[in-house]
């Protein structure tokens, strides 16, 4: 690869890996188009999936004292009929159909998160939830996991605006994406496989992923709850911005 190329392409990651250790989502928004301009192809899908596992598994051990177990275990429960329908989906629609589909899910928790920080409630590490709302929000992540290897936002959102703070929201979400981002990983391995060139570029750029979630954890121990909520609409916002602009 071109060293101009590559020298951008590990300025994205690390980018994208701080802000992704940092809040717990954010590296699909960042990482994910430049991938995809630079290789043009899925194999930037299948690295940005690789990558999202592994700030999980780097991550997660450290925060496993802040993961809401039972709300996990209803949004992995949820997520697993969301990825099937998504990559059914995938394979149905058009990529145009797919990314309009999106943007409307990601315009609809951003509207949600936003009246909620009119609220202006105080976050708490146990928010408030249901066991049906929980396994749909699963769901409807898992559908944009499928589709589009972003989960994140809509189970950070609704996290949010259901009342949890932003460690347990960053640790939980973190967590989740070990069983996503690991089922899509089982998916390409069953169906397509990963070329030999897309897993040694994934693992060169492992290097400015591992610096990025250090320094994002350094900067998470100064985050504020009201500062986090305005990087989680930012995030949101650049999602549909990202999405659009792709069409």
């Amino acid at each position: 690869m071109d060293p101009a190329l590559l020298a951008f392409l590990t300025c994205a990651v690390f980018g994208a890996a701080m802000l992704q250790s940092a809040t717990g989502i954010g590296y699909g928004v960042i990482a994910g188009p430049v991938l995809l301009v630079v290789l043009n192809g899925p194999e930037a899908i299948q690295i940005s999936t690789l990558h999202n596992f592994l700030i999980g598994l780097f991550l997660v051990p450290v925060l496993r004292a802040r993961v809401q177990v039972r709300v996990l275990g209803l949004l992995c429960l949820g997520a697993l009929a969301g990825i099937a329908i998504g990559f059914t989906l995938l394979s149905a629609l058009s990529v145009t159909a797919l990314k309009l589909i999106a943007a409307g899910m990601v315009l609809f928790v951003t509207l949600t998160l936003l009246a909620d920080m009119m609220r202006r409630r105080e976050m708490t590490g146990g928010g408030q939830y249901a066991r049906g709302e929980t396994l749909a929000v699963g769901a409807l992540s898992g559908v944009m996991g499928g589709m589009l290897a972003m989960p994140g936002p809509l189970a950070a959102t609704w996290m949010s605006v259901r009342g949890f703070d932003m460690g347990s929201v960053r640790a939980t979400i973190l967590a989740f994406f070990i069983f996503a981002y690991g089922v899509n990983i089982l998916s390409y391995v069953t169906l397509t496989g990963f070329d030999p060139q897309t897993l040694k570029l994934a693992s060169v750029l492992t290097v400015p992923l591992a610096i990025g979630v250090l320094v994002g954890g350094l900067l998470a121990k100064r985050l504020s709850e009201r500062v986090f909520r305005y990087l989680l609409l930012g995030v949101l916002a650049a999602t549909i911005l990202g999405i659009l602009l792709s069409l």
